[in-house]
């Protein structure tokens, strides 16, 4: 967990299939909570 003032790490993550978004630009307009999963676009 970041807390106030901890830099955000220079990752990105997948937010749809084929689509890849930096944390960066995700948090840059605010709070952001971040749930990871497996197989959420899989047919297992």
């Amino acid at each position: 967990m970041l807390g106030v003032g901890d830099r955000v790490p220079a990752a990105s993550v997948w937010t749809a299939p084929h689509q890849r978004r930096s944390i960066q630009e995700l948090v840059r307009d605010g709070r952001a909570l971040f749930l990871f999963y497996l197989f959420d676009w899989s047919s297992t």
